[in-house]
Parts: C-alpha cells; structure tokens; sequence
C-alpha cells in the first residue's frame, strides 16, 4: 500500500487449488537409505555377477578336488558336474585304489505278477562297499534282455539285435545281428523263434574305446550251428570261431589279449587264437563233477592260462560252501590257495579278478539267494546276499543282503559290474 498500513497477503484462487489438491493426494513414502532396491533387471544381472562359472575352473584346481574323492562313486558324480569336467579328468581315478565292483541286480520284468517291480527299463546296482542301492532309468532298455556286462558295458539283445550299453555315460555301441554269420548254412534262419537261439554270454577283449577291441559271444543255439563267435566293433557280420560239437557242450568261457579259452561239459579246456583261429586243448581234463559242480574260467594275467573256479551248482548264501581254484601248471591242473594280491567276484554266469592290496587280496565273493533270517524271502520275491572266501583257509564270511528284493521270475541273472566313464567316439547315445 501506498499509504504505509499493513497488509496480509493472500494466495491466489488457482494456488489456493493446488495446495488443497496437493492436501487430498496420499504421499508415497521416502524409502530409507538401506532399503533402496534396483530394478529387476539390474537384480538379475547382480546375481548373474555373484554366481561363480564352475566350468570355467582351471584344469589343476578341478584336479585337486578330485584328489579329495575317497570313493569311485563319488568320482563318479565329479565327472558329471559339466563337460569341462569330464573332459579335465580321466575316466579311470589314479588316486583310489581298486574298487569292489557293483553287483547287477537281476531285471524284473514287464509282465511279472510281483508287487516288486514291474519295469523291465529300470536296473539296479548294488555297491557293497558304500552298501548303497543305485537305481538307473533307461527307456532303451525297455523290452531287451541283460547278457552280462565286460569293462563297464552291459550287453543288450532283442531277438537278433545286440547292443553295447554304458548305463554310466549312457551311451551305446550297434553290434550285428546275432544271426549274420558267414558260410551259407551256418547263419542262423530268421524264420525260426529266436530265443532258440539266444546269446548265453558275451565279453569284450578290452574297452571298446580301444582300437583292437573284439566282442566274443556264445550262442545257445539248439541245431548244430556256430557256438562261439566274434566281431570287431564297426562290423557287419559276425565271424564263426568254435563250431558245434555233439555232446561237447559248452560251459564257460572267457578272453585274454587274442586268445578265447573254453571249457565244455567233457571237462576239456581249450584255446582259440582270434588272429590265426587256430585251436589247442590242454592235454589234460579238468577234475570235477558237472552234476554236482558249476565251472567257471577268468583271466590269469601273471601266466598264459586262465583260472578255473569250481564251485557249488547251488550257491546259498551263509553256507560253508566249497571253492576249488585250478591252475594249469606243468602238464595237469593243480589246485591253487593263493592268487596274491587278487580278489574274484563270482556269480553263476561270470567271474571277475581284481588287483587289491596285500592284505585285501587271496579272497573270493560270490552271491546268492539270502537265506538268513535279517530280510526273509517270500513265495515272490527274494533277496540277494553276498558271501566271502579266504581261499587261504576255505573260510567263509557271511558279509549283508541287498536291501532291494528281486522278483522270482526276474530276468537274467546277477553280473559284476565296473563302471566305466569312457566315451567311445563311434558309440551314440541313448
């Protein structure tokens, strides 16, 4: 004012408006310091930061953390963290000793009655020195049958086909139809079933990732046809090796280097060379009784000639059962109380020998139907139990049964197995 009174200043109508709107609108509150968050987007790229690359790890820090591993197993799941992994160790550890293999379980099959198990694509393991069960879901294995397994592979057939199976790095190897074998009248005719012509066992010279390894089958044909024959991996057709003979059944048989040895039910051991096929039989039969005894060959790899196991025809687990360890030496078969350093894993279709430490060695496992009073067996179902031997003193360890029953009409029969993380390059997988 100009005449000098005071005056009070009012705000304007449209201020007036926007401080009683500015009043009515609720305020979003301040966030303290510490609560500030970034966007998303920001959030996931932080984290992405904070994860640490595992495969990215240098090759002799992944190898120290597989130093660190006390069993095969837990190697095992080491070489499945990624592929650099894998790649950055070897399939076999150098740092452990050998491992007690697993024993295959016996396959339930698809149409069995048992409440144990209806699925012919599952197999189990039975790892007896974790004492773990060890379960695989295989969808390829669904309508075939198990013959064994050889340097960590399981041998698969479904009427003429054969498979090689890794269930480890699930990858497989194609072999021939069992019924190609050359020379006209000795392959086997499609029109007739083909169980009569099943493949009773097959074993591997050494691992297929090798160059010279050789697959070797026995056929349990009925007609007089091929009973022992063999292929190279890559192979269309199998080669003919041992013919049938009348009345000369075979047994057993196992492979060392290029050499396939044979017993048969006239207790005659023979050899066939793979290279030249030429044949030689020991001049001297084995001692034992085929009635009452079951007869089984292994690899001897301190001398030229295998070792021959005989054992009960019955094994029961928990019994003081007999084992009798046969070794060719001079110009008969001696019976042998000490391999050394060495174990056998025998069951009726197989036999494995390992190298052990000195005080592990000079033992035998073997496995059979429980009969111990811990899990007791039903009208359907059983369970497997594992003895031991000191061949030394013929005494024998009752040691556990497997945890998982087996069906009566399981398929197949039980097999020691040792896993095997090598990658064939001409393998697939499943």
């Amino acid at each position: 004012m100009t005449d000098g009174t005071h005056s009070t200043l009012r705000p304007s109508t449209s201020t007036r408006r926007s401080s009683s709107l500015s009043a009515t609108l609720p305020r979003a509150p301040i966030p303290a310091p510490g609560r500030l968050r970034a966007p998303p987007v920001l959030l996931t790229m932080q984290r992405r930061k904070m994860r640490r690359d595992w495969s990215s790890l240098p090759d002799d820090v992944i190898t120290v953390i597989s130093a660190k591993t006390t069993t095969y197993s837990m190697y095992v799941h080491l070489r499945a963290v990624c592929t650099a992994w894998r790649r950055a160790l070897p399939p076999h550890p150098r740092h452990l000793p050998p491992q007690i293999p697993w024993l295959l379980l016996p396959q339930n099959p698809p149409q069995s009655s048992s409440r144990v198990g209806r699925d012919d694509s599952r197999i189990s393991f039975y790892d007896l020195s974790q004492s773990k069960t060890y379960r695989f879901e295989l969808p390829f294995l669904r309508g075939k049958r198990i013959y064994g397994s050889s340097y960590g592979w399981l041998v698969l057939k479904h009427d003429y086909s054969v498979w090689l199976l890794n269930p480890i790095t699930r990858r497989i190897i194609d072999l021939p139809p069992i019924n190609k074998v050359p020379n006209g009248s000795s392959s086997l005719p499609r029109s007739e079933h083909p169980h009569q012509h099943c493949t009773q066992k097959v074993m591997l010279t050494c691992s297929p990732s090798e160059r010279d390894c050789i697959v070797v089958a026995c056929s349990a044909a009925t007609t007089p046809n091929w009973e022992l024959v063999f292929c190279r991996i890559g192979d269309t057709q199998w080669t003919g090796l041992k013919q049938r003979v009348l009345r000369k059944r075979l047994l057993d048989f196992t492979v060392h280097n290029n050499s396939v040895y044979t017993v048969n039910n006239n207790k005659e051991v023979s050899v066939y060379n793979l290279q030249t096929l030429a044949t030689w039989t020991y001049p001297t039969p084995i001692k034992y009784c085929p009635a009452r005894n079951q007869i089984n060959l292994v690899v001897d790899g301190e001398s030229d000639g295998p070792l021959v196991i005989n054992s009960p025809e019955y094994l029961g687990y928990g019994k003081k059962d007999k084992f009798h360890v046969y070794k060719y030496i001079g110009n008969e078969w001696c019976r042998v109380m000490d391999i050394g350093k060495r174990m056998l894993f025998l069951t009726r279709d197989n036999c494995t020998i390992l190298q052990f430490e000195e005080e592990s060695g000079n033992k035998l496992y073997y496995e059979g139907e429980s009969t111990g009073d811990l899990l007791t067996s039903t009208n359907d179902s059983y369970h497997i139990g594992i003895g031991r031997v000191n061949l030394k003193t013929d005494s024998n360890v009752t040691l556990e049964t497997s945890p998982l029953a087996v069906c009566r009409d399981a398929i197949g029969s039980s097999s020691w197995f040792t896993p095997s993380l090598h990658l064939f390059s001409r393998s697939h997988n499943i």
